[in-house]
This record gives C-alpha cells, structure tokens and sequence, in this order.
C-alpha cells in the first residue's frame, strides 16, 4: 500500500437518498473529500447483510446489505476509486458467521436427526451424517459454550457471542467457500483485505493461526499478488512477529493507538527520547523479518474511543498525535472524523456516531441505536474547510507531505540520539533516500544543535510558532515538528 488508508462505518457517513443510513452512493459522493486527504485506500466495515448494525455477523458473503445498495453500486464506487487511485479493501471476517447464516442454520436442523446410516440420506432436513454444513461449525455433544435452540445436549463454539458462531476452519469445504468469497470480491475490483480477529481463527492457538493465515494469504496473493492484505491482531508483540511469517503485508500496531498507547502517553509524559527509542526497538523487530512488511499505524478505529477524546478535545495536542503518527514509516489508517475532531467513547455505538459534515447537523446519518452520547465536536467539514488553522486543515497538510515523501510507505526507522529529551526524533530512511523527522513534545522551545544531513523543507505550526535555524542550531517552538529531507 502506497499510502494512507481511510476507515469508514458505513452506517454513519453519508447518505446519498434520504433515509439517514450511510451507504455506497453517499461514499462514492466523498471521493473528492478523500482526495482532498491524499487519501490511497479506503476499508470500509462489513458492507454484506447481517441482523446486527455492525455487520460482523454475515448472512451473506456475496451480497451487499440493502441498506447500502446494491452490487451494481458497488461496481460504480470500485470504478471511480480506481480513477481517484484509491483502492478498496473489504472488511474480511472469516472467523465465524451470523447465526442466521444459512450454512448455520441448516446445520442446526440437522443436528437432532440421528444418522441415517444410508450411503445417500432421503431425509429432509439431511441427518447430521450426511449434512455437510454440521461440519463447518464447531458443535459438541453433552457439554460447550451456547446450546443449540431446539436440539436437547447440543452445542457450539461463538467466541464472540451465540449470535457470531466459530468457523471450523479445519473443514477443507469451508477453506474452499471462504477463498471464493475471495476471489469473488477481488474479481469485483476489490484491491486489499482487512482481515478481522487473526488471532481467534483457533482461539490463542498461535502455531494454527498461522498456518490458516498463511493458507489464506497464499490463496488471496496466487489470485492476485498485488492485493494488499492487514490483519487485526489485537495481542503481545511476540505474537504478532509469529503471524507475519504468514507473508501477510501489514499487521496493526495496537501499542501506538489509544489512551494508553505511546503516543498519547508521551504526550503526557513530554519524553520524546523514549517514544523514539520505543519506535527504533519496533521497527527493528519488523525490519529482521524474513520478508519486507509495512506497520499499520492508527490511533483508533471503530472498536476504540476516539483519540480527540482521549486528549480532552485539546487542539494542540490532538495535532501533535496526529503528527507524531502520520510521520512514521508504513500505512496509517485515519477513522472517519478522527480528523476532524470527533469525540466518542464508552459503548460501541458511541465511537460510530455519524460523521460531521457541518455544523447545523443537515442530512447527517442517524446514530447506532444504543448510543448514549451526544457528538461534542461543533464544527464540522464545511466549517473547519474555511479555517486555515482548523485540525482538518493540518491533516490535509500532513498528508501532502507524506505524499511527497514515498520513503514514508516502506521506509526503515532509526532514532536520533537528541540532547534534549523532550524531542522526538528519528530517520526515516530506504537506501540513499532519508528524512529526518523531528517533535518537540514539550511546552517550552528547544534548541537543539544540527547533527544530521539534509535541508529544512517542511515546518508544522502547532500554534507556537515554526521551526528555524540560526548559525546551525534547530530553534523548535513548544510542541512545534519538522521534516529535513
């Protein structure tokens, strides 16, 4: 992936016909908005049918949820993302299905009709012999997690709740529907996948997750190489290193995001050296794989409270996270309205609550249901396009200049030993081509002698000022940053 990727709920964006629910038309209508953010990908969230509105219960995997169109429609937005050089990732869950899914709920009919013992059952439903889709699930007799409705000692395995039950990916039949539901959607123009709960196929099993990611990644790159594959593996370091032996191009890093990821943490603390030597610690890691990976930034998506939120709705220091992130090697993943300012935390529903596209709130989304919080953000897209010095506007600043730096998308990292430890700093380097990236994370200036190469080119005013340099030594204002390229 060349750039950065932009997360949607689809729910909550835009609504293209009127009924207040997001849908594929409304995204299509925000390509140029995507545009505008130098944007290169775009996940959205489960788009196929489901009964829940989060959509990770799939009823069906090749369909589109009628809320948000049709195939038809899809095909219209995959074929202007492409003119925009954006490419499309789905939101592949293959650890388990809705409870509604038909494979399920066949299976479930033919778990209380006792084996036939014929070699071609005449039963209608199939008894459970002869019903292949018992044997897509992971059912029990006598004893396990949520009891089968209808049945008398039957049982299986929903990791997630009785309304998502688990896969048994050891079943080659459900290996074979899962890879053409790959394929499906990659002959649908479907650029790259976002694979959800990598670390749940066989429940902290590392040895078998990473033999089934490495099958499935396989079969998606056989199809097409180029297809650009991120899976959530939401666990400890070591594990994740496990699972990029899989040849998957990108895992996220779960310790940069949220209220206690090092970013918002330095932020508190003011101690740049440490952030740096963290990342140099990291990025050494990835950088001894086997195989060339790329990081997935973030600092929340739709599981996790909204990083505005996080820093108390502080502009200054809600720029800064968004600096600090947005200048590190691989992909950065930006949430809807994360650059805009958007609060939510708590439930679920409340960190889906619909996108600001203004002030007034006309033709905005409707909130999920169960959300109880009310959006604390005042000014929308239309407002902060205006304002110069609006965090919209320094996303979009940001984003021109990791564009114009292509060292940003595979680029190896190495801290800068800084005199003064407020300063977060390190290269971002590949061959000859280097950059170095500096922060002042604290409240006062910095003056910082010049020991690295390269030339001045992009100061970031956080709203102290811009960086300078006078007689060799780096004058920084309070949380001021800088690129020297």
């Amino acid at each position: 992936m060349e750039g950065p990727v932009y997360e949607v709920f689809v729910s909550s964006f835009m609504d293209s016909n009127g009924d207040s629910i997001g849908d594929i038309s409304g995204i299509k209508e925000q390509i140029p908005y995507l545009q505008s953010l130098s944007i290169k990908g775009i996940w959205l969230t489960p788009i196929h049918p489901s009964p829940s509105y989060h959509g990770y219960d799939v009823t069906d995997y090749k369909a589109i949820r009628k809320e948000y169109g049709s195939i038809e429609d899809f095909k219209g937005l995959i074929s202007e993302l492409d003119d925009a050089g954006i490419a499309f990732l789905l939101d592949f869950v293959v650890n388990h299905s809705s409870s509604e899914h038909p494979w399920f709920v066949s299976a479930c009919e033919s778990l209380s009709i006792e084996p036939c013992g014929a070699e071609k059952c005449t039963k209608e439903p199939l008894c459970r012999q002869h019903n292949p889709y018992v044997e897509y699930y992971n059912f029990t007799y006598g004893s396990g997690q949520h009891s089968v409705k209808g049945t008398k000692g039957w049982y299986y395995l929903g990791v997630f709740g009785p309304h998502m039950p688990d896969f048994n990916l050891d079943n080659k039949n459900v290996r074979h529907e899962l890879m053409d539901i790959a394929h499906f959607w990659m002959d649908l123009g479907v650029k790259g996948f976002r694979l959800d709960a990598v670390i749940h196929y066989y429940e902290q099993n590392s040895a078998k997750n990473e033999e089934f990611l490495r099958w499935l990644v396989a079969g998606i790159k056989e199809h097409n190489q180029n297809t650009y594959i991120v899976g959530e593996a939401w666990s400890d370091t070591a594990t994740v290193m496990r699972l990029y032996s899989s040849g998957i191009d990108s895992l996220f890093d779960f310790a940069i995001h949220g209220s206690t990821g090092i970013i918002a943490e330095s932020l508190r603390s003011r101690d740049g050296k440490a952030l740096s030597e963290r990342l140099e610690k990291h990025y050494s890691s990835l950088q001894a794989l086997d195989n060339p990976v790329q990081n997935a930034v973030f600092l929340g998506n739709h599981d996790t409270g909204r990083i505005a939120g996080i820093l108390r709705r502080d502009l200054q220091k809600t720029k800064q996270a968004a600096a600090l992130y947005l200048t590190l090697p691989g992909v950065p993943f930006i949430y809807y309205g994360e650059e805009i300012g958007m609060t939510g935390s708590g439930r679920d529903e409340n960190k889906r609550l619909p996108m600001l596209w203004n002030a007034n709130g006309d033709g905005l989304c409707l909130a999920p249901s169960d959300a109880d919080q009310k959006q604390k953000l005042k000014q929308g897209v239309f407002e902060q396009d205006g304002d110069e010095a609006s965090l919209l506007n320094f996303y979009r600043e940001l984003l021109s200049v990791r564009e114009q730096c292509p060292v940003f998308a595979n680029g190896k990292l190495k801290a800068i030993d800084a005199q003064n430890s407020s300063l977060a700093a390190w290269q971002v380097f590949d061959g000859e081509d280097r950059l170095t990236v500096l922060h002042n994370l604290s409240a006062e200036p910095i003056k910082e002698p010049i020991s690295w190469g390269g030339e001045l080119i992009f100061v970031f005013d956080l709203g102290e000022g811009v960086p300078e340099i006078i007689d060799n030594i780096l004058l920084m204002p309070a949380f001021s940053s800088c690129i020297f390229y």
